[in-house]
């Protein structure tokens, strides 16, 4: 059985067929190229925003252990500024320790009976400033200045401390006490 196609038919079939060409060809020239030129554009443009994002998480990791690193050094410094008496001179060294010990006794009612500042020193190439202090107290006096000298956590020290017992109808003991301080100004931690 041939089959057979009359003239019409042929010019309908080749006609169809060169119109559903057509057809795909304007859709592949007005829809399909244009997304996958898109798609692809899009793509490039993924893949350069994800090596963006990567190099900042990078600088991201690179500033916070900075910060840590700086936050680190800021807590030394305020640590080391906490041990430090104000003082940019020996005098004023001298005259800001007797200020705090001064503040101590004030409130223990302990009264300085003399005080003197010593000739400054050294130790390991930085100035040290000695005052001397002379009190009249009790044993309970005694214990809660040293407790205080103990727990001031500044950068002092009692060089010497000479006890005398004189009783009186007050105070059982005379207290010679020799407190150095390292002057700390330009000194680096």
């Amino acid at each position: 059985m041939k089959l057979y196609l009359g003239r019409k038919r042929k010019q309908r079939l080749i006609f169809g067929v060169a119109t559903v060409i057509c057809g795909i060809l304007i859709w592949w020239a007005q829809t399909y190229e244009p997304l996958r030129e898109q798609k692809n554009d899009l793509s490039a443009e993924l893949q350069k925003l994800s090596q963006e994002r990567d190099q900042s998480i990078e600088k991201l990791k690179k500033l916070t252990e900075f910060i840590e690193k700086h936050k680190a050094v800021e807590n030394d410094l305020a640590r080391f500024d906490a041990l430090k008496i104000d003082g940019n001179t020996i005098e004023e060294l001298s005259a800001g320790t007797q200020a705090l010990i001064q503040q101590f006794l004030d409130k223990h009612a302990i009264p300085i009976k003399a005080y003197k500042d010593l000739p400054a020193s050294k130790w390991r190439e930085h100035p040290v400033c000695t005052i001397e202090l002379q009190i009249e107290t009790g044993m309970q006096g005694i214990s809660d200045l040293l407790e205080y000298l103990e727990t001031l956590n500044k950068v002092i020290r009692i060089e010497r401390l000479t006890l005398s017992y004189r009783p009186t109808k007050d105070t059982d003991l005379q207290a010679i006490l020799q407190i150095t301080t390292l002057q700390m100004e330009g000194v680096k931690p």
